[in-house]
């Protein structure tokens, strides 16, 4: 029982990290402009971990912008620092 509460919780996170792409996929278009600005309250607090991980982590930041890329069909570029 254990072992399967164990491996619900790492899908559950798995999953969490993953839907984020669709997610601002959704929020953006494919140049990158905020086209539902009336869910972006509730994206930046559902995904608050993740973005202060994008946000610190250099190279985190760019599998994130790939992953939105993907998800999106554009070509968001963006300047790494």
């Amino acid at each position: 029982m254990i072992r399967f509460a164990a491996y619900a919780i790492l899908l559950l996170l798995v999953i969490y990290v993953l839907s984020i792409g669709p997610v601002v996929a959704l929020l953006i278009d494919a140049k990158g402009n905020v086209i539902h600005p009336e869910y972006v309250n509730g994206y930046s607090a559902f995904y608050a971990p993740v973005i202060m991980l994008v946000d610190h982590v250099g190279f985190i930041q760019r599998y994130y912008w790939w992953y939105v890329n993907l998800c999106n069909g554009s070509e968001i570029h963006i300047v790494y620092q």
